[in-house]
């Protein structure tokens, strides 16, 4: 059956916690891979807590928790690590998918899709702004990035938050005295044929000093296609390439 908004709504709450299930952890070693590295810029930038704009075909939510003002800085720096650019880049070579021309200078945190269509391949702030900028954008009318025409909707969820933890157990190893930042992140739209769906997860794990012991989820985007209700019916179904 084709899915209604309400039940995609509930899709992506759900989302974050199927996204990361204890197998797929497993399958990745707890170290933070060779070539992430934090934007500087962005880990000291200030950004809100929380922000609901629920009126309308066009609408956001973000909620950014933490106790403190080293939860706020710890939390920051999770949100401004990013993968390394030639990796990504070389993905999207292999996959013959477009990143556009805006990839030229920015840190990566996608390997394919321009515009609305793009799809996460890391949960940052650079992410949670693209989608942002999309939403103020389309409700203000301005459909620049979808093609310059209308959408029915889109919606753009983000969780975030952070903890101490006086041990973490990784994959591999177990942590004491570190703080979990944990990354959530759901973007959908219907553009009058498809509703697609972009689920993604991220668990940073950080030392009290701002330093990156882990980083778990990335490539792991849930990809889950609809049919519009303006068009037919069906659904695909793909995870993060």
């Amino acid at each position: 059956m084709r899915p209604t908004r309400a039940e995609i709504g509930r899709l992506i709450c759900l989302g974050g916690l199927l996204l990361l299930a204890p197998a797929a952890l497993a399958r990745h070693a707890a170290t933070i891979p060779s070539g992430y590295y934090v934007d500087p810029s962005q880990a000291d930038q200030a950004r809100p807590a929380d922000r609901v704009e629920a009126d309308g075909d066009f609408t956001l939510s973000i909620h950014r928790t933490f106790e403190n003002p080293l939860e706020a800085r710890l939390l920051g720096i999770a949100e401004s690590i990013y993968p390394p650019r030639e990796r990504l880049i070389d993905r999207a070579i292999e996959q013959t998918t477009e990143i556009g021309s805006d990839s030229t200078r920015a840190p990566l945190w996608w390997c394919d899709g321009v515009g609305v269509s793009r799809v996460p391949y890391a949960v940052t702030a650079g992410a949670v702004k693209h989608y942002t900028d999309l939403t103020d954008r389309f409700r203000a009318h301005n459909f620049r990035g979808a093609w310059d025409h209308n959408l029915f909707w889109t919606e753009f969820r983000y969780e975030a938050s952070i903890k101490l933890h006086d041990h973490y157990y990784m994959a591999d190893s177990t942590a004491s005295s570190v703080y979990v930042a944990e990354m959530s992140l759901a973007w959908s739209y219907d553009d009058g044929t498809f509703v697609p769906v972009s689920l993604a997860h991220r668990v940073v794990v950080l030392s009290r000093a701002g330093d990156v012991i882990s980083v778990e989820g990335d490539g792991l985007t849930d990809e889950q296609v609809y049919q519009s209700s303006h068009r037919g019916i069906g659904r695909s179904e793909s995870l993060m390439r």
